[in-house]
Order: C-alpha cells, then sequence, then structure tokens
C-alpha cells in the first residue's frame, strides 16, 4: 500500500466500523499508529455520527414464501431519514406508506416505488389540556388507509389522554388529513371509559362502535391488525399458574367487516419450542396459496404457520436484523395527486 496516498488511506479507514478498525491495529505498527492518534479518532467520529439511522429494508415476499431467504435485506432511501430520530412505517395502503419519526411534526406519506412523496403540515391541534390528579399519560397514534367513496388517501392520527382519576377518564382527539384536499380536519372528541373495539370510517370519517367475538375468555393483551384485507384480533393470555408470561395467543379474523357473526378463530399459538417466553406476536400476510400465515415473532424472526397441518416452520434471512417490525408492501405507480409533492433522490 506504499503507492496509495495516506490522505486516501485515511479516508477509507475513517468509514470502517469499530469492529474492523481494531483488527486493523494489530497489523503493522504503523497502522496502530495512525488509527491510534487524536486526529483520526476525531476524523472517524465524525464520519460515524453523520451517518442517518438505517431504519427501513425491504425484503422479496417471494423468496420468504420459499422458506430460506438468500436476499440481503435493501436498505430504503427515504424523504425522513435523520441522524438519531428512528422512522416508523405507521400504515401502508396500495403501495403508498405512512411514514414517521415524530406524529407532531415530521411525518409523510411515500411510495418507494416512484419515489415520490409528500410531507404532512404540522398538525394544526394540541393534545387535549388535563389536569390529572395522580397518574396518567398522553398517547398519540397514526393510520393509514384509502376512501373508495371519495377516491382519497386519507391518514388518521388520535391522540389519547388517559387519567384514571378523572371522569371522563379517557379523552381521544382524532385528525384527519387528505391527501386530496391537502389539509387536516378533526373529528368530534370521543370520550370513553370501557374497553371499546372501534373502527375508524374514512368515508364519513366517523368511529362505529363494533362487537368482540364471542366466548373469547378474558385475554390480558389485545391488539388489532389487517391480515389477508380482513381486520385482525390478536388476543394473548397468560396461565393460572405464571400469570407473568403469555401461555398462548388466539387470533381471530372478522370475515364480514362490521358483522359480529362473522367472527373466526383462525389458528391459537402456545409457546414455541426454543422460542420460550414470546411477548409478541403478530400475523403479517397469507402465502401465496393462502394455506400459510407469515407470522412475526419477538420483533426479531418470521415463522410460518400452516393452517392445515396447524404447525410452525421457520424461515431463515441469510442476513438478519436484530430488531424490527414488518409491513407486506406492493410495488405501485399510484400517485399523491397533484400539489407539494416532491421525489427523493436515487
Amino acid at each position: 500500500m506504499s503507492d496509495v496516498p495516506p490522505e486516501v488511506i485515511n479516508e477509507i479507514l475513517t468509514r470502517l466500523p469499530v469492529k474492523s478498525l481494531m483488527k486493523f491495529r494489530c497489523i503493522s505498527k504503523s497502522f496502530k499508529s495512525r488509527i491510534d492518534s487524536p486526529k483520526f479518532i476525531e476524523a472517524h467520529l465524525n464520519q460515524q455520527t453523520l451517518k442517518p439511522n438505517s431504519d427501513l429494508f425491504s425484503v422479496d415476499f417471494n423468496s420468504i414464501c420459499k422458506g430460506v431467504s438468500t436476499q440481503q435485506p435493501i436498505e430504503f432511501e427515504h424523504p425522513l431519514k435523520q441522524l438519531h430520530r428512528p422512522t416508523q412505517v405507521l400504515g401502508s395502503c396500495c403501495g403508498l406508506f405512512f411514514i414517521s419519526n415524530n406524529l407532531k411534526y415530521n411525518a409523510a406519506v411515500w411510495n418507494p416505488s416512484t419515489k415520490m412523496f409528500r410531507r404532512l403540515p404540522i398538525c394544526p391541534t394540541k393534545p387535549p389540556i388535563r389536569t390529572p390528579r395522580g397518574l396518567g399519560f398522553v398517547q398519540i397514534c397514526g393510520g393509514f388507509g384509502y376512501d373508495d367513496s371519495d377516491n382519497d388517501y386519507k391518514v388518521v392520527r388520535t391522540t389519547q389522554s388517559y387519567h384514571p382519576y378523572d371522569q371522563p377518564s379517557l379523552v381521544s382527539e382524532v385528525m384527519v388529513y387528505s391527501l386530496k384536499l391537502r389539509m387536516w380536519k378533526k373529528d368530534p372528541l370521543s370520550r370513553g371509559s370501557s374497553l371499546t373495539l372501534a373502527g375508524f370510517n374514512l368515508g364519513s370519517e366517523r368511529f362505529e362502535e363494533m362487537s368482540f367475538p364471542q366466548n373469547m375468555g378474558k385475554p390480558c393483551r389485545l391488539n388489532l391488525t389487517v391480515l389477508g384485507e380482513c381486520l385482525c384480533l390478536i388476543l394473548g393470555y397468560v396461565s393460572a399458574t405464571n400469570t407473568n408470561v403469555l401461555n398462548h395467543i388466539d387470533l381471530w379474523v372478522m370475515k364480514a367487516y362490521g358483522v359480529r357473526e362473522s367472527w373466526v378463530k383462525l389458528f391459537s399459538v402456545g409457546q414455541l419450542e426454543g422460542v420460550h417466553y414470546f411477548r409478541h406476536l403478530r400475523p403479517i400476510s397469507y402465502s401465496m396459496t393462502g394455506r400459510e400465515v407469515l407470522l412475526e415473532i419477538n420483533h426479531r424472526k418470521f415463522m410460518w404457520y400452516d393452517l392445515e397441518e396447524k404447525a410452525l416452520n421457520h424461515v431463515t434471512i441469510s442476513v438478519g436484523l436484530d430488531n424490527f417490525e414488518s409491513f407486506v408492501g406492493l410495488g405501485t405507480l399510484v400517485p399523491l395527486y397533484e400539489g407539494e409533492n416532491e421525489r427523493t433522490e436515487l
């Protein structure tokens, strides 16, 4: 490497991870001296801190269907990439993704196939002001979907303020953003203090109370998702002997939206061999044949559940991610309507 200018060597080394540099220190005294110098340490620090978080990746669904994916996860270049704020996917529909790293100030709707995106304006309202007596919390969550009655894509932002010693104990504020109209609208305040299953109608922009499945027992955990365009209810149960650990999880799907009698228990999963004390299980998608359901477990691995054999099969990804949350997205040309849209650089 004597023919390589020192500044080029430094430029290459400053871009390497610490683990690699520690190995290079053992090559020669000159490398050790170079890497240990204060000037190099400062240059390496600047390089590392200038790298935004790599937080959104894609994996080919067809390769996962085969049970073994040899494809490495591909990093997305997305419009909200920042140094210290990870970006979340809060919903996807027709190839559009609703992404955010701060629901108050920084959110966008983005088509990763066309690279087009729309930054959402700051929501004009503030969370409900409360004067709590004792403990309480404020939670902000978001959703995204398509309003077929008006051919519009809409973002829903819900702010919930909960204080057990106040009446009502739970106060919610709902804001709806229309991509077509490019504006936020406020939904009438919803109040409640008991466990309620409600759906938000994007056409009428109103909540509609729905019924839980019959004979579902008393789950200690409850989550909602979408599976195969049907509402899916995830119910977690604990055993009588150990209330700190989930014993099993039941998955219910609503075959006809809004019809209580259409709830069907899809399957039940007990604690898994080799995955003791799972805390999280979420269905992602049906397989291409419809005979299996892809499950995300503990934000760390995928497994297929065979609906006919009632058995679990592991999915191997060549290069795994330490921690993740997954969504299935389509490659589409769906536009974001005319307006203040932007395009990410390739």
